[in-house]
């Protein structure tokens, strides 16, 4: 019996799933503690909610630069804000000190990688007790307004671990357990819904930035899990003419609610709902317009609790000391000039796009400087495009046009996000855009291209892919920080 056949008769997706799990626990241990874009942002934010604290205090950044010399300021500082914006109101957290050891701590101005890691240093965090009452208060202007169920699985880790009174160590890898293990199962049930692509699922999950986010304290695991299992789910839906079961109903409803935590521009993943046949549901254009309109108030409604209501400052590169920055402006120049805003996106993919597709596929550190070696991100990406067009996905042309007009709609709408946010006022170019965040949206733009037949021996191929990729992760990484 060949290689092929065996795989299929094991169950691909075990063995695919075995594979994801056994790489992201070795790389949770690998990775020293904060070397993510924003995790030390994150985990603040994840063990606030933990406490039962759903919207995140806030302090003027007069004041918080007023408490002394703490480590936290230079966790995350904003010193270097204009004077006229010393007054404005900042997202706060407090956590226990014995999360943020010296060894790991990274300076937002000068100390970027934690050099020399060794296993000892995992073994101390281990052994060192929580103490949850001598706590640090630190900056998180932009995780702050991040809703509770964006951290879901993290918070509930932290929750326990706090009760049980384990050592600051245990919490933290536990924590980054409970995401990897909740995008696991989000992974696990997308293949199961859609077992034609499930080769691309899994070439898609085992890219080093997801793998690196799912097994972390980032709010990114919840988001790439929802999002990846609600895409799936909802292509899956349209395969049947049953009526839709009760659980079904709820199901959409959930979801609805899930993308409205995660970030706010994959709530269009619900726009798949209209792939389902019309006879499934008996009000069919009317639960879908309910289940937009859910989503949106839900955001709408977060939003000012959070932000209108605590008065807090929107989070931007204003704050940086980038006075040319100026988001009430930016808003008017996009309403007067909104063709200046698209040649903005267009240029900024013809110039960023190669670093857009190396952090899609593989990029981390505390500021996403740590890369792969650029034949990975060719021989990867191409590899993806080749499940892509063969993935065994069958749709019509009105169906591919919905996907990549989702897709789309997201797309613009964080590129015109970051515009407002982290653009100089009229730039030609977009500043702030990351590739992960074209990740959720991955399987939709993806799962659209398949025009040939499925390939031979696909299962192992992907598996090869998969484990390449994982082994290859870990290399680069003992380089960076061993």
């Amino acid at each position: 019996m060949n290689l092929e056949r065996r795989i299929e008769t094991f169950g691909a997706e075990k063995i695919f799933i075995a594979v994801f799990i056994v790489f992201g626990v070795m790389i949770l241990f690998m990775r020293p503690p904060y070397q993510l874009m924003d995790e030390i942002n994150h985990l603040p934010r994840a063990w606030q909610i933990s406490e039962g604290v759903f919207l995140s205090p806030t302090m003027t950044i007069r004041d918080f630069a007023g408490l002394g010399d703490l480590r936290a300021r230079k966790i995350f500082c904003l010193d270097g804000a204009p004077a006229d914006a010393w007054n404005d109101k900042v997202y706060v957290a407090e956590v226990p000190v014995s999360f943020l050891p010296d060894k790991f701590i990274t300076d937002a101005n000068h100390k970027h990688y934690v050099h020399a890691f060794a296993a000892e240093d995992v073994q101390a965090f281990l052994s060192t007790p929580l103490n949850a009452d001598e706590q640090e208060p630190i900056q998180i202007p932009n995780t702050g307004v991040y809703p509770p169920l964006t951290y879901l699985p993290q918070a509930v880790v932290a929750l326990i671990g706090r009760a049980l009174n384990l050592n600051a160590g245990i919490i933290f890898y536990l924590m980054g357990l409970s995401g990897l293990f909740f995008v696991a199962a989000c992974v696990w049930w997308s293949m199961k819904f859609l077992p034609e692509a499930k080769q691309l699922i899994f070439v898609l999950a085992m890219m080093p930035t997801f793998l690196i986010e799912a097994a972390s304290t980032s709010a990114d695991a919840v988001t790439f899990g929802v999002c990846l299992l609600g895409t799936a789910w909802l292509l899956s839906l349209r395969q049947s003419t049953e009526r839709l079961s009760r659980g079904e109903l709820v199901g959409l409803i959930v979801l609805s609610i899930m993308l409205a935590c995660c970030k706010s521009v994959y709530g269009t993943i619900l726009l798949l709902y209209f792939l389902m046949p019309r006879e499934r549901v008996k009000h069919f254009w009317t639960l879908g317009a309910a289940l937009l309109l859910l989503n949106l108030f839900l955001l709408a409604f977060w939003s000012w609790l959070s932000v209108e209501l605590s008065d807090a400052a929107l989070y931007t590169n204003y704050y940086l000391g980038y006075t040319d920055r100026n988001l009430a402006a930016q808003k008017v120049f996009v309403i007067e000039n909104p063709m200046a805003f698209f040649v903005a996106m267009m240029n900024s993919l013809i110039k960023h796009g190669l670093h857009y597709l190396a952090h899609f596929v593989g990029m981390w550190g505390f500021l996403c400087n740590l890369m792969l070696p650029p034949w990975f991100y060719i021989s990867y990406g191409l590899t993806i495009i080749f499940f892509a067009l063969s993935n065994g996905l069958s749709f019509k042309l009105g169906e591919r046009a919905l996907l990549i007009f989702a897709a789309s709609v997201s797309a613009i709408a964080f590129f015109l996000f970051d515009y407002l946010i982290w653009s100089a006022v009229g730039s030609e170019v977009i500043d702030g855009i990351q590739g992960r965040y074209f990740i959720p949206v991955a399987l939709m733009i993806f799962g659209a291209l398949s025009i040939l037949p499925p390939m031979r021996h696909k299962n192992s191929i992907a598996l090869a892919v998969g484990v390449f990729s994982g082994i290859a992760m870990l290399w680069t990484n003992y380089l960076a920080f061993y």
